[in-house]
């Protein structure tokens, strides 16, 4: 009994779909904007708060620019 619901949820269980190239890239550069994004909240309302919003822009649009590459925004 306890097998057969054992065979029964492997069976049932999603397989994942291999990475690709795109997602790789989509993903490092998400990483990035949460770096960036991190690293405003960090120095808000501090000194290094103008290069921080620099650089999470320049991110934000790394990403915008990877993903319209792998057609996965319009």
């Amino acid at each position: 009994m306890l097998l057969a619901e054992v065979q029964r949820i492997a069976a049932a269980s999603p397989v994942a779909k291999p990475k690709s190239k795109a997602d790789d890239d989509i993903m490092e550069a998400c990483r990035q904007v949460a770096g960036a994004a991190d690293g405003l909240a960090q120095a808000k309302f501090g000194v290094g708060e103008i290069a921080a919003r620099k650089s999470l822009e320049r991110a934000a649009t790394l990403l915008g620019r990877a993903m319209r590459k792998h057609g996965r925004m319009p």
